[in-house]
């Protein structure tokens, strides 16, 4: 993947403006006490291109908004009217009909009543029963589209009300001009939404309506579309007339909602129901609802206890699948063995309806342990065996796998793979009625855009996962935004009390990884206090075992500059095991790291063939891990200008130089301009001009000779070919070699 990569721009949040109110609405009495004329009636503005409409009394007086509060039409004035109707009037009153101002009669007001409930556009020839004969419908849509209310395009023949308005209009409505609305709507909106605006006109128990909306929930739920799906179970359980029915498809519509992580909604299912008498099955759905939300601690707890009293009830128990599960993962976020998690959850089955989806659910769960325990390659594996074609339908399960994968892949030390992943993950949330996983695909990539060097890019996705609506994922938003931050030297940001997330796993790693990040950056002598802090030991864990396994080398940095020896053997020989079945450019990251080890405590020989070692793939570390790579160059140098190798240092250290300009560290540019000055050849004199080695490269290379044949002509090998190839790309600021032969032939002709 470039490093230049755009993001992809997410999908804009859909508003809930289409949350359809419900079948009893609450309105806020007029003075008088009749509750028919709501007081935000009296207050409402709608600025609409710089027109000014409200809701006002006939009379148009505030005395008379007292006794005649039926006598309610919709008017608009121009800003100029509004400034002569000022001078003249202190009344309050709409301008009258002359004068160019736009007065709708109250008999219009149905009419956009009904299509602000019902959201869609209307043919026109639909409206005819909304008016009173022998009125058209054309002038009461053309007189409220002059109003700013109306969308209406003649030649279209269709409208609807202005998006901003709805919730506006209906805010004014009374009882039964919203049933009213709402029984309208049903006759003209089709599937699920017909039977969303029954419910909502429904004025008693309907359990005939009631049972189509729980079939159509299920059958959305199958579909992935889980957020319709928990309102349609919620209006199932308004219009039951059964309460345990209600009580059942109440418990659905949560559900539906957590597999969403539509959490507002969630949160609406489930507050009507005390702790004390809550159900196994509703506990269980709290815990989960408190995990999403951030206090993992409590929610793990929640769904321990609630677990274990289902299991008690035997396999069959409702809610078995999903309680196995949810605790799993609350369990591994806390720190649980890994060992214990993978036998709980691959030992049970998935009994129960939804089978599909948590299994899949479970799949995807057991390859993260998986990995846990033996590394990002037997995750994937897990992830790959027999996946049934079924699991595979719905664009929220091709989602969920591809978020998994590429996790896997990038904490294997893949970006391509996890650009790949990525890519199918962002196609799923589009192609979706429902896009939680998008958070989760966005926050992948940031990192792989980050380890690649798009550091602009992956600050763009952090803070698209920021507005999530899910406070573990805006979390881990911020998570990305601090590294790319540390990265760059930042001061650290102060996180605020509502900002706070119970700690986990993934937070303990994340606080660790950015602590080494600012450390290695900013060069500062701090990592036996990071190894030493009792905060930092469950991450230090995590980031010591298989997981993880591409930031190893900033542990093991940490480890050589705080002397800790021991730690340091352990990981260096994890990295050495590894090094065979891993990329080039992370068995350059091993070399690195038994470089530095070895410059502590070995000879300048070995430490040499250590750095040269890492040289061959060191044109793979530039371009998969950029920052990395300067990190190399600088350490690499440092050595060179102490063993008196003075020229080569100056060229390690320009190169890391650029690159670290590229990435925007600011930090390591500062200690190779350091480096530079201690060799008195500071970086200002020329930072982009090639050396002598560099240009005689530039110029074989340039006459079509490959890497092999211009190392045979300068009698070094084709490594440190590659080697050069790669400063001078960096000090050009171009990225192949056709762009090196048209700017040899544009040197040669100047």
């Amino acid at each position: 993947m470039r490093a230049d990569t755009p993001p992809t721009p997410r999908r804009p949040c859909r508003s809930r403006c289409d949350e359809l109110p419900g079948p009893v609405r609450r309105h806020t009495a007029a003075p008088d006490g009749d509750a028919s004329v709501p007081a935000v009636e009296a207050a409402l503005l709608l600025l609409t291109d710089g027109r000014v409409a409200s809701w006002t009394d006939a009379a148009g007086s505030a005395g008379s908004r007292r006794t005649a509060p039926c006598g309610v039409e919709l008017w608009a004035r121009t800003a100029a009217q509004e400034a002569v109707a000022g001078d003249g009037d202190d009344t309050g009153a709409p301008p009258s009909a002359g004068g160019g101002s736009v007065r709708l009669p109250r008999s219009y007001r149905r009419l956009v009543q009904c299509l602000a409930v019902l959201g869609d556009e209307v043919p026109l020839q639909r409206l005819a029963g909304l008016v009173s004969e022998p009125e058209e419908p054309g002038s009461a849509v053309e007189a409220a589209a002059r109003a700013g209310l109306l969308l209406w395009h003649p030649g279209a023949g269709r409208v609807s009300v202005a998006g901003p308005t709805r919730l506006l209009v209906i805010a004014t409505m009374t009882v039964s001009e919203t049933g009213f609305a709402h029984r309208w709507a049903a006759r003209h909106a089709q599937g699920a939404a017909a039977l969303l605006h029954r419910a909502a006109a429904a004025g008693r128990p309907d359990e005939e309506l009631a049972r189509q909306l729980d079939a159509e929930a299920r059958r959305l739920a199958v579909r992935g579309r889980y957020r319709r799906a928990a309102e349609l179970a919620r209006r199932a359980a308004d219009v039951s007339a059964c309460g345990a029915r209600a009580a059942h498809r109440t418990s659905d519509s949560a559900e539906f909602a957590l597999r969403g992580h539509d959490l507002a909604q969630a949160r609406r299912a489930l507050a009507p129901t005390a702790p004390d008498a809550a159900s196994p099955w509703h506990r269980v759905l709290a815990g989960r609802l408190a995990v999403l939300e951030g206090r993992i601690a409590e929610g793990a707890a929640r769904l321990g206890e609630a677990c274990r009293e289902l299991l008690a009830d035997g396999p069959a128990a409702a809610g078995l699948e999903a309680a196995v599960v949810w605790t799993v993962e609350a369990r591994m976020l806390v720190g649980a063995p890994v060992t214990e998690l993978r036998h709980r959850i691959t030992r049970r089955p998935v009994p129960g309806r939804g089978a599909a989806y948590w299994e899949s659910e479970r799949r995807c769960l057991d390859a993260v342990l998986t990995a846990a325990a033996e590394g990002p390659a037997a995750g994937l594996a897990v992830l790959a065996a027999g996946a049934p074609t079924s699991l595979h339908r719905t664009a929220e399960a091709r989602g969920r796998a591809a978020v998994t994968e590429a996790w896997l892949r990038l904490e294997g030390g893949d970006p391509e793979g996890c650009e790949a992943a990525v890519r199918v993950a962002l196609g799923a949330a589009a192609s979706g009625p429902d896009d939680h996983f998008a958070d989760a695909a966005l926050t992948v990539r940031g990192h792989a855009l980050w380890l690649t060097g798009a550091w602009e890019a992956a600050e763009a996705d952090g803070r698209a996962v920021t507005r999530s609506g899910s406070p573990l994922w805006r979390a881990q938003g911020r998570e990305l935004l601090d590294l790319v931050a540390a990265g760059r030297g930042a001061a650290p940001r102060e996180i605020s009390a509502d900002e706070a997330v119970e700690r986990s796993v993934p937070g303990a790693v994340a606080r660790l990884f950015h602590a080494l990040v600012a450390e290695a950056s900013a060069g500062r002598p701090q990592a036996a206090a990071l190894l030493a802090d009792p905060d930092h030991r469950l991450g230090l864990d995590v980031l010591s075992g298989p997981l993880l396994p591409w930031r190893k080398a900033d542990l093991v940095h940490a480890a050589v500059t705080a002397g800790d020896a021991a730690r340091a053997a352990v990981l260096l020989d994890s990295l050495r095991a590894e090094a065979a079945a891993l990329p080039p450019w992370r068995r350059a990251c091993a070399a690195w790291a038994q470089a530095r080890a070895t410059a502590l405590t070995g000879s300048r020989e070995a430490t040499a063939r250590l750095y040269a070692r890492a040289d061959e793939s060191a044109a793979d570390l530039e371009a998969t891990a950029p920052w990395y790579y300067a990190r190399y160059q600088a350490d690499h140098a440092a050595f060179l200008a102490a063993a008196g190798h003075r020229r080569e240092a100056v060229d390690r250290y320009r190169a890391a130089w650029t690159v670290a300009g590229r990435v925007g560290a600011e930090p390591l540019r500062a200690r190779c301009a350091a480096g530079l000055g201690a060799l008195r050849m500071p970086e200002r004199a020329h930072p982009f001009a090639l050396t002598a080695r560099e240009t005689e490269v530039a110029r074989l290379v340039s006459s079509g000779l490959t890497n092999r044949e211009t190392a045979a002509r300068l009698f070094v090998t084709p490594a440190s070919v590659g080697f050069h190839l790669s400063n001078i790309y960096g000090k050009l600021g171009i990225r192949s070699r056709y762009e090196l032969r048209a700017w040899w032939s544009n040197r040669e002709d100047t």
